[in-house]
């Protein structure tokens, strides 16, 4: 496994961090519209739709649940590191230097997942649909 870009405690204060919450939120509703326009052939769709029917309206509960694993991402990490290198020093102010699309981006990366669409279903369903 590779190394963190950042520690634990940072990464765990921006998970924590109040200002970047509400950007979540409407990041996650943003998503949610996005899955139900999709194919109903997207592979893991039924489970895809079931999470966006389930946070189209995200209650601030609900995005919590789901920042520790948007924040954990790979493409926030990216983000959050490139903050940290960029002189943002705590929480908040890599909250600030996270961009609307990099939170976009890791919502989107992590839909599956939040979902309980496993990598190896997705495969399979491609597969069956090729063939």
């Amino acid at each position: 496994m590779p190394a963190l870009p950042l520690s634990l405690n940072a990464i765990c204060g921006l998970a924590c961090e109040p200002t970047l919450l509400p950007r979540v939120r409407m990041a996650i509703a943003m998503v949610a519209q996005e899955v139900f326009a999709e194919s109903p052939e997207t592979p893991g769709y039924p489970a895809r739709w079931n999470l966006s029917k389930t946070v189209l309206s995200p209650t601030e509960p609900q995005a919590a649940q789901m920042m520790v694993g948007i924040v954990a991402s790979p493409p926030m990490l990216a983000a959050a590191a490139t903050a940290a290198a960029g002189g943002a020093t705590d929480s908040a102010a890599m909250a600030a230097a996270i961009t609307d699309d990099e939170i976009l981006d890791a919502i989107r990366t992590g839909w599956n997942a939040v979902a309980g669409v496993s990598p190896a279903g997705q495969t399979a369903r491609v597969d069956q649909a090729e063939t």
